[in-house]
């Protein structure tokens, strides 16, 4: 019997016991971490439409304010503080809306307005 104790202790390697709790452990891990890093990168995604956002209300400001003459454009090729049109994480596409009242809300058609809007002077955040 001691013989047999001693060969099976000389193999090495891991019983299907071991294995099993490393798989199970490694499974509570995932379903922790897995939420948490989707949320951070649809965040990071929401986050970066909406700077992109900003940059064009900025550049349709520095448009108007070079020649006084000028009024807003929805046009966003038209703007030459703007290199390129950027382009949204997800796919969307970024449009300008001259208010009645004269001021520029700049949208993200992605997911029906999922990323929202900005509206210089009115959004902070």
């Amino acid at each position: 019997m001691l013989q047999k104790f001693a060969s099976r202790k000389a193999r090495g390697g891991f019983t299907l016991i071991e294995l099993l709790v490393v798989v199970l452990i490694l499974a509570i891990l995932m379903a922790v971490a897995l939420p948490l890093y989707l949320n951070a990168i649809a965040d990071s995604s929401r986050k970066t439409c909406r700077a992109n956002m900003q940059t064009i209300a900025n550049a349709e400001q520095a448009f108007k304010v070079s020649d006084p003459s000028r009024q807003y454009t929805t046009d966003l090729t038209k703007l030459k503080d703007l290199p390129a049109v950027p382009k949204c994480p997800d796919g969307g596409a970024y449009s300008v809306v001259i208010n009645a009242d004269g001021t520029i809300t700049v949208s993200c058609n992605y997911n029906t307005n999922a990323h929202g809007t900005f509206t210089p002077g009115v959004d902070s955040n």
